[in-house]
């Protein structure tokens, strides 16, 4: 395996004001690597080009099992809770949220919506009693109680008018608050996820995605058209202050306690960046095949200590899912194939490992 080190400037106003350079970008490899037999349970990967979702073995990249979804819905995300997936049929006619029951490896139920709708990112909560998607096609957000598969509700983050494209709705480490990301509006809406009450609202520019620190004080947020990173004190929440200037940042996973995150870049060739939280430095990670330029990456799950992130990639002659090992320099250790567009990525763990 060969380094191929890349100099990237970070504009990084930062929590502290400190100034950070982006260090490094790691190469794909092929094969798989035997130190992942460390982790357990299975990834599941949503796929817009072939309709499916599809689990590997988390320990050796295996393929496990393929499930098909509804023809042309073209799956974006999908979320574990409660022995279930709940998957976004974005383009579904109509759009749903599918329920993939993992015992029988089937879709059990449906929770369909109106056309245009577009059921889009999908987030858990921590302890997996709700799950949250945004409508895309409006500017609502649904919840949905997972041990009655029930929608609890669907609410209006922007009761002036019907601009669209709620992103992204992410739960407090208790679940009793969920910050929507509306990329319309401009907007972070704080509201209470069974009743819909809007708790209050902030103004982000290009707000798209999010994601919540374990004690429940900040959030870190993609401004994707804006090409920055930005940081919310969540107890205050006055102001989204810019940390780190990316390109076209989306999806985020934290680990290792909040110092650990991973941020999916949607520029060419696929590139997931690696950022310290307590510096702002970075690495830039390429993933997919070396010589290949029109690669995008997709979602990406990270293990809560900050060992491995499965990033999925698009475009080119191999899509599939790279896995990065961060005790290993970044470096992609293995590559497993889907072909398609593979995009959402989560895990599914052991039952004795749930919790």
């Amino acid at each position: 395996m060969r380094t191929y080190r890349r100099a990237v400037i970070a504009l990084v106003a930062g929590l502290s004001g400190a100034v950070a350079i982006g260090l490094t970008a790691a190469l794909a490899s092929a094969g798989r690597d035997d130190r992942l037999a460390s982790l357990e349970g299975t990834v599941w990967v949503a796929n817009r080009g072939a309709h499916t979702i599809r689990s590997f073995d988390a320990s050796t990249g295996e393929e496990i099992a393929t499930v098909a979804v509804r023809s042309g819905s073209q799956p974006g995300d999908l979320a574990y809770a409660r022995g279930k997936l709940y998957v976004a049929e974005e383009f579904g006619t109509p759009p749903a949220i599918a329920i993939v029951d993992l015992e029988s490896g089937a879709v059990s139920r449906r929770i369909e919506f109106e056309p245009l709708t577009r059921p889009h990112h999908v987030h858990a909560s921590r302890g997996g009693g709700l799950v949250a998607f945004g409508l895309y096609g409006t500017d609502d957000v649904a919840v949905v109680d997972t041990e009655t598969d029930e929608l609890i509700g669907r609410w209006d983050t922007n009761a002036t008018g019907e601009i669209g494209r709620a992103h992204a709705g992410v739960f407090s480490p208790r679940g009793r608050i969920l910050y929507v990301a509306s990329d319309a509006t401009h907007e972070i809406v704080a509201l209470d996820p069974r009743t819909g009450e809007n708790l209050w609202q902030l103004t982000v520019v290009g707000a798209h995605e999010l994601a919540v620190t374990r004690d429940g004080r900040t959030a870190y947020v993609t401004r994707r058209t804006a090409n920055r990173l930005c940081v919310i004190d969540l107890i205050v929440h006055d102001e989204c202050k810019d940390v780190l200037a990316l390109g076209l940042p989306d999806t985020l996973r934290l680990a290792k306690g909040g110092q650990h995150l991973t941020v999916g870049l949607r520029t060419s060739p696929a590139q997931v960046a690696v950022v310290d939280t307590r510096t702002f430095e970075f690495d830039l990670v390429r993933i997919g095949p070396v010589l290949e330029t029109n690669t995008i990456a997709g979602h990406q799950w990270t293990s809560r200590n900050g060992h491995y992130t499965f990033a999925a990639y698009e475009g080119g002659t191999s899509p599939g899912v790279a896995v990065i090992d961060h005790h290993d320099g970044n470096r992609v250790v293995s590559t497993l194939s889907y072909p398609g567009r593979p995009h959402g990525v989560d895990r599914a763990p052991e039952p004795e490992d749930e919790g």
